[in-house]
């Protein structure tokens, strides 16, 4: 991914500033703020139904229709604004465990529809510079998922993990 490709860089001397990805936002004759609006055609399983919707409903998106599909999938038809979209579809993949489907098309620009929560998770950062241990790690377990193990390099400010707390939670693995 972009991130391990950045973490590489970094580490072999290349400075780089990255930001999150953010929609071409267009302005009406009346100067109104116009964003682009998608339609979501979505096949889910059964099961998973309540979830889809629940986070689709977060991320401002209004259901069209949804009518039965085959051997226990539901059809969904949404439009949401294209930045509701940003970084829903591996959490989509994760919710509907592989099995759900998800297409989408942009149809139109449409009024901005307001702030969009996207981000409920938030990370474990480390606090000193050093080679992670193992009762540093054990630590740090407890408060949420680690994407390092034992004797792995690390530097002030790295993000060791993610917790589902919002915003930074500092930790120290070394």
């Amino acid at each position: 991914s972009l991130s391990i490709l950045a973490e590489n860089m970094r580490r072999e001397g290349y400075e780089i500033q990255l930001s999150k990805p953010q929609v071409v936002l267009k302005e009406d004759e009346n100067g109104k703020k116009l964003e682009p609006v998608e339609e979501v055609f979505i096949e889910v399983p059964d099961e998973n139904l309540g979830v889809v919707i629940e986070k689709m409903a977060n991320r401002k998106a209004v259901m069209q229709g949804m009518k039965a599909g085959n051997a226990g999938y539901t059809r969904i038809t949404f439009h949401i604004p294209s930045r509701g979209l940003i970084g829903y579809r591996n959490e989509f993949l994760t919710d509907t465990k592989g099995n759900g489907v998800m297409s989408t098309e942009v149809i139109d620009y449409q009024p901005w529809a307001g702030d969009i929560k996207t981000r409920s998770m938030g990370v474990l950062v480390a606090t000193q510079s050093g080679e992670s241990i193992v009762y540093g790690l054990h630590g740090a377990q407890s408060r949420g998922d680690l994407f390092i193990g034992p004797n792995e390099k690390v530097y002030e400010g790295m993000i060791v993990g993610r917790t589902n707390k919002s915003g930074e939670v500092d930790v120290n693995v070394c």
